[in-house]
């Protein structure tokens, strides 16, 4: 992506000139027309350009360049931390880091980090893509299921704690519950009131609206799914919270979307699957070219970077072991 000097550029700098006008406090600043053509913000001899914002809005996804840089704030961050960044990069060549092996390879293997993200646009933007179209049309046929709209599942429940008693002794009062229930089905709004555990029963008295969706932990959303009458009730029901008997309230009919409504996120659902599987399988096709490792020298890594007298994490618990061992036998009677 590259900036020009437009209406929007235009806005760019008034926003950022607006933001440093407002960070006096922060760090002397001035704002000048006399700047070099495309040089944004200049600090100690260093410079930002458009072309350094334009590799640096690069690392942002596509879809979320426009809103980060709606933000003055963020604008103006982001022109401190590269100003900062080429700064600490010029001291650094003075104090002849550049020259330094270990950062030589780090530079290097930077830049092949920058040129492997590039290679993977590259394939990306290269692919031949179908038509997707036809494609979703296909998926949303043999796969309608997947485009059901689940009916709103209401249910009262009364909820017997393990937290507070013992797990027995939550069985036998569920089991006294569920015997109460079925012999007084009209009654259940009372077994609430007097057997519920559930602290919000206060609020709801037991009555949880969309009961079958994903908010629920799943073993209840499964039982009440399974309610199809307005005044049935389930099996006890064990969750993470304790144990449930259900009634069912009310159950709306599910309903189909149709692929009119469906379509857009599908079609962008099979193109991201597609962009994806092709790229694993471009990468998968280079990992899998043959290999030839120096297996004295991979060894060696397991113990490279030990300081003097560290011991490698998976050896501590045996030797603590060991220093056990030789202090039992040291306690043991001599004879």
């Amino acid at each position: 992506m590259r900036l020009s000097l437009n209406l929007s550029a235009l806005r760019f700098a008034m926003l950022a000139a607006a933001s440093f006008l407002c960070a006096t406090a922060v760090a002397q600043v001035t704002t000048s027309g006399n700047l070099p053509p495309g040089v944004v913000a200049t600090q100690n001899g260093q410079q930002v350009t458009l072309q350094d914002i334009d590799a640096f809005a690069a690392k942002i996804p596509e879809n979320d360049r426009v809103g980060f840089f709606d933000s003055p704030k963020r604008i103006e961050n982001a022109i401190r931390s590269l100003l900062l960044q080429k700064q600490l990069a010029a001291e650094a060549r003075a104090a002849k880091l550049d020259q330094d092996a270990l950062v030589q390879n780090q530079v290097r293997m930077a830049v092949d980090d920058t040129l492997a993200s590039a290679q993977l646009a590259h394939v990306r933007n290269a692919l031949k893509l179908p038509d997707f179209t036809q494609l979703a049309q296909e998926y949303y046929t043999a796969h309608k299921d997947e485009f059901e709209i689940p009916g709103a599942i209401e249910v009262k429940h009364i909820l017997v704690s393990n937290k507070e008693r013992s797990d027995d002794a939550a069985k036998a009062r569920i089991g006294e519950v569920a015997a109460a229930v079925h012999a007084h089905p009209e009654q259940f709004d009372a077994l609430v009131e007097q057997y519920s555990d559930d602290p919000s029963k206060e609020k709801n008295h037991g009555l949880i609206a969309d009961a079958g969706g994903s908010r629920m932990v799943r073993p209840f959303a499964d039982a009440a799914k399974k309610l199809e009458k307005p005044g049935e009730i389930s099996p006890i029901v064990k969750t993470s919270f304790g144990y449930h008997v259900l009634m069912l309230v009310s159950r709306q009919p599910s309903t189909q979307k149709s692929f009119a409504d469906a379509r857009a996120e599908l079609i962008n659902k099979l193109r991201n699957n597609h962009i994806a599987n092709a790229v694993e399988q471009y990468t998968g096709d280079l990992r899998g070219k043959a290999l030839d490792a120096s297996p004295d020298l991979v060894a060696s890594l397991r113990t490279r970077y030990l300081k003097p007298g560290e011991m490698l994490p998976s050896e501590v618990p045996a030797q603590a072991a060991a220093e056990r061992e030789a202090r039992a036998k040291q306690a043991e009677p001599q004879h």
